[in-house]
């Protein structure tokens, strides 16, 4: 019977083992939510499938129509159409048809370019996801380091208050200075508050990535990405875009079509052959007809082109030159990105140099000095305050400007084509 009752407790053990095992070590590292990401990201599956769909697709393009057998009846008596006679014959044969010009040729090579097309596609979403992956952690890390300065500055504030509270029991404090800490405090948690919807906020758009919450209790650092190359590079490297590479796939694609219209011009043909079988007997001999063998030629003849074929190819290199007009305007739109987070990443650090270099270490020196000077009685609780207030906001905009920066970076990442 214990046996039998410890049987639970075991199987409640091993479950929790086996959760602890599955659930990612360390939290969630961005190797690991970048890894997560691409797994299950269902657009990168859907575009595995629309290649192989359309390689299939090229090949059939490519093939010839299928032939057509004939089978029928000439000559057939009206009175007597369950007779013969020496009229008539019944006929067996095959038909073939040939497209105009290398048309099967030039449709399996658009196929083998659509689905060219649909790769870069492949790889300008992987790029895509792993931008938006690396974005939101970014912002989920950055949001749980400024709810941690701001749990910590609690401490610091309660230390205060309660430094307050002691100055006014022995007489050279004010219950005004107990009020304004109580403020600060209070304000304080409301800015806690305000974090931690920030970092459930930010986890939400993490999760949406990588189908996990972000363990908690884990410490993010965020990551200390080497210096963007130099900019003449990553505009080379704009060239090989892999959206840039969708499009001129579809111009390539666009040239094909510009020859199929071409081959329009040019006659379709048809090859037709069989064998007839005569029943009748020839009235002259009284011996059955000799079977005999057909064969023929059909060929279109595209006389009337004005509202077809004229028709079409003017529409095929109009498409042709809009797709062309299209790579430009990405061009474009990718050099504009380029050049604004490249200036973004440039300023934040900057501004961040400036920050951690001057700004926090004489932040931190005031309110050392104002507190040594308030516990002196040489200042006054408001200086106090607001050095303290002052440590934090630069504390909090010291993360924004991380964050701010790294995000640029990642920006710049995805118009490299950085894929790890």
């Amino acid at each position: 019977m214990q046996t039998t009752n410890r049987w639970p407790w075991r199987a409640i053990i091993l479950l929790i083992l086996m959760i602890l095992l599955i659930r990612p070590a360390g939290g969630m590292e961005l190797s690991l939510s970048e890894r997560l990401a691409l797994e299950r990201d269902p657009a990168l599956l859907a575009f595995s499938q629309r290649i192989a769909a359309q390689e299939a697709r090229a090949i059939a393009e490519g093939a010839l129509p299928d032939p057509e057998l004939l089978v029928g009846a000439q000559g057939v008596p009206v009175d007597h159409p369950l007779g013969a006679d020496m009229m008539t014959q019944y006929r067996i044969g095959i038909r073939q048809r040939f497209p105009a010009g290398d048309s099967l040729h030039l449709r399996e090579q658009a196929g083998e370019h659509q689905a060219d097309a649909l790769r870069a596609s492949l790889r300008a979403r992987r790029l895509e996801v792993l931008e938006q992956t690396r974005s939101a952690w970014i912002d989920w890390a950055a949001a749980l380091q400024s709810l941690e300065i701001a749990l910590a500055s609690r401490q610091a504030f309660e230390d205060l208050l309660a430094i307050t509270q002691a100055r006014y029991r022995a007489g050279t404090g004010r219950q005004r200075d107990i009020n304004q800490a109580r403020l600060e405090l209070a304000l304080l948690e409301q800015r806690i508050l305000e974090r931690r919807t920030a970092v459930d906020d930010a986890e939400s758009r993490l999760e949406r990535w990588t189908g996990l919450a972000p363990a908690r209790g884990f410490d993010p650092d965020l990551p200390d990405w080497a210096r963007p190359v130099d900019r003449s590079l990553l505009e080379e490297k704009l060239s090989a875009h892999p959206s840039l590479r969708v499009l001129e796939q579809q111009v390539a694609a666009g040239a094909v079509q510009v020859e199929l219209a071409e081959a329009a011009y040019q006659p379709q043909w048809m090859l037709e052959a069989g064998y007839g079988h005569t029943r009748g007997n020839n009235p002259t001999t009284l011996q059955r007809q000799s079977d005999k063998l057909f064969a023929m030629v059909t060929f279109s003849v595209p006389l009337f082109t004005a509202n077809r074929q004229d028709r079409r190819l003017a529409a095929a290199r109009a498409e042709m030159q809009a797709r062309g007009h299209d790579i430009d305007h990405r061009l474009q739109e990718l050099r504009g990105e380029l050049d604004r987070h490249w200036r973004s990443w440039h300023r934040h650090e900057e501004r961040l140099r400036l920050l951690e270099q001057r700004v926090l270490v004489e932040a931190e020196n005031a309110v050392d000095a104002t507190l040594a000077s308030y516990r002196a009685d040489q200042a006054s609780f408001d200086e106090l305050i607001r050095a303290r207030l002052a440590l934090l906001e630069q504390k909090l905009v010291a993360i924004e400007l991380r964050r701010a920066r790294l995000q640029a970076a990642v920006e710049l990442r995805y118009l490299a084509g950085e894929s790890r």
